[in-house]
């Protein structure tokens, strides 16, 4: 819808939406275009009045509330917003797994470290096992019975 200011006025803040003039009449009036649920606030306020007719190369009035379209863009807004939090979720739950990952890669090769380790020591003392001198064969005394 538009608007024209008052003498003197080029510019109003309505709950946070800053408007200002977009084009003028031969008497110096500025005009501004409003969505129309901010209107009956600002006609409100004294001196301010719907324009009737506008001055030449005005544009196009702003397009008029669909209530259809701007609750499927909610919807549609809503529906991205929880998909970003989900992303979101599931790339911190990746990350997790990624780090768990490394830790277990990490661990494994500490573990086959010590299995080398380990199995060259057992095969270091079965080398040592056969490179000894075997003990003499001795016979066990039978036990004397009482």
């Amino acid at each position: 819808m538009w608007l024209r200011f008052p003498e003197g006025a080029e510019r109003i803040s309505v709950e946070l939406q800053h408007f200002e003039v977009e084009v003028k009449d031969s008497e110096g009036f500025g005009y501004f275009r409003v969505p129309d649920h901010f209107a009956p606030r600002i006609l409100a306020i004294p001196g301010f009045i719907k324009a009737e007719n506008l001055p030449e190369g005005a544009p196009e009035d702003l397009p008029k509330a669909d209530p259809l379209r701007d609750n499927a863009i909610a919807s549609l807004t809503a529906t991205v917003e929880a998909q970003k939090i989900e992303i979101r979720s599931l790339s911190e739950d990746l990350s997790a797994a990624q780090a768990e990952i490394k830790a277990l890669i990490h661990a494994r090769n500490e573990l086959e470290r010590k299995l080398e380790a380990s199995e060259a020591k057992v095969a270091e003392l079965q080398e040592d096992e056969s490179e000894a001198p075997s003990p003499p064969l001795t016979f066990a005394q039978p036990l004397k019975r009482r």
